[in-house]
């Protein structure tokens, strides 16, 4: 028999504990080596890791880097499981997923002692930290205080570099939607994983929830879909870090991605698109850093998960 490799993405200790019945939900809160699970629940800081489409916990290959991290600074890491995790991506909605993660949060503050928390998004896990920020319960977006987005990618524009008319699959979803059937499943051409007509569009019409990262989208658009995180950072004191991959392998290279990136972030401060602020003084609340060599979940590219994870902790750093 051929040994299959040990965890590629590390092992980690820690409590598992469900934090939502009907359905059931788990989460998995990582405890330092040297500490028992008693300790560990005293934390008052949580780092919540959210992968992208089809992922559940340990998501990406920096999230025992990130584990190191948050004990170091005396956080622990929260690897929640959604409904929307692994393939429940398909029926599910952004809204979905904030509620979950409303659900998490009363848990963690209720039965671990947790007092303030970050959020880590990779991929979708992006929108879902965006859109937590606007319409989560404001007294946990009050305890909020670092979002980091790695890999906020246009899952619109990555659909481009798929073969096939998406163009057609696009008009049958309005259709259904049109005719209140949005949670009618979506052909099999239509995409690798079962999706109702709802999240098709969702995901990949102009203008849909997800749609938020889109370079097509002109500084005023972006700012109607972003500004609403530089407004709950001067609130709050958050502060965000938006990581972006140079080879990110989701991104069509016709986009340049440093004009992206710059154009992001402003959207989120609240400034124009060439990162000026019309009202002098305000708190610069978000920042870009640009991977040089990393691909979309930084599994390639030499010290590219190590800067990121430095970034993050840096912030978490600073938020105690």
């Amino acid at each position: 028999m051929k040994s299959p490799p040990l965890s590629p993405y590390g092992v980690f200790a820690g409590q598992l504990f469900q934090y939502k019945t009907n359905p059931s939900l788990i989460a998995f809160e990582s405890s330092p080596p040297s500490m028992s699970s008693e300790i560990v629940t005293q934390s008052s800081n949580k780092c919540i890791l959210l992968g992208g489409l089809s992922d559940g916990p340990i998501p990406t290959p920096y999230a025992k880097l990130l584990e190191q991290k948050c004990h170091s600074l005396g956080w622990s890491l929260v690897q929640p499981t959604l409904s929307s995790s692994y393939l429940g991506f398909g029926n599910g909605s952004l809204s979905r997923d904030t509620d979950e993660l409303v659900q998490l949060m009363d848990y963690l503050v209720c039965h671990h002692s947790a007092e303030r928390f970050a959020l880590v998004g990779h991929s979708t896990g992006c929108q879902n930290s965006i859109h937590f920020l606007k319409s989560g319960r404001r007294d946990l977006v009050d305890r909020l205080k670092v979002v980091a987005l790695q890999a906020p990618a246009s899952d619109r524009e990555s659909l481009s570099m798929t073969p096939g008319d998406h163009s057609v699959h696009l008009t049958h979803a309005q259709s259904l939607v049109t005719q209140k059937k949005g949670e009618e499943m979506m052909p099999r051409s239509a995409f690798w994983a079962p999706i109702t007509a709802s999240r098709y569009l969702s995901l990949f019409d102009v203008g849909g929830d997800d749609d938020f990262f889109s370079s097509d989208f002109t500084d005023e658009e972006l700012g109607e879909r972003l500004g609403h995180v530089g407004i709950v950072g001067r609130e709050t004191g958050l502060h965000l870090v938006a990581a972006f991959s140079k080879k990110d392998e989701y991104v069509p290279e016709n986009i340049e991605k440093d004009v992206l990136l710059k154009r992001l972030v402003s959207a989120m401060n609240g400034f124009d698109g060439e990162g000026n602020d019309e009202i002098a003084g305000r708190i610069v609340v978000a920042r870009g850093l640009m991977l040089e060599n990393g691909n979309h979940n930084l599994s390639e590219g030499e010290g590219d998960k190590e800067e990121f994870v430095e970034a993050v902790g840096k912030l978490m750093e600073s938020a105690i």
